[in-house]
């Protein structure tokens, strides 16, 4: 009888545990694309800051409340600005950092095709 009992009890906990236990590889995911605001270029999967713990804490209670990973991201967004995201959103404010490399890069092949071309002469 007493094995029954345990065994109930186990279940239920398992039970009432899985809807978090479903739903942790979606929080890993946001969690891997958020930033640490304490560490440098870490995200809050890869830091043991207390504000990250904070921050993971914030985004697990969100996907219990229903909110999907857009609504999170544009929560953690308006509340931290587009920095917060490993990936900022393609914008007017963020189009230096996206093109910025690949000017610099076509600059560079520039400056190399031309100084061979006069090697060359």
């Amino acid at each position: 009888m007493k094995l029954n009992s345990v065994t109930i009890l186990i279940f239920a906990y398992a039970l009432l545990c899985f809807p978090v236990w479903a739903e942790e590889p979606r929080a890993i995911n946001i969690f891997k694309e958020v930033r640490c605001l304490v560490c440098q270029g870490q995200t809050i999967h890869e830091s043991n800051a207390e504000m990250a713990e904070d921050l993971k804490t914030l985004i697990r209670e969100k996907i219990s409340e229903g909110k999907s990973d857009k609504e999170i991201k544009g929560f953690l967004v308006e509340k931290y600005g587009d920095w917060i995201l490993m990936t900022p959103p393609i914008k007017k404010l963020t189009y230096v950092l996206w093109f910025a490399p690949f000017i610099i890069m076509s600059m560079g092949l520039i400056v190399i095709f031309i100084r061979r071309k006069r090697e060359k002469v």
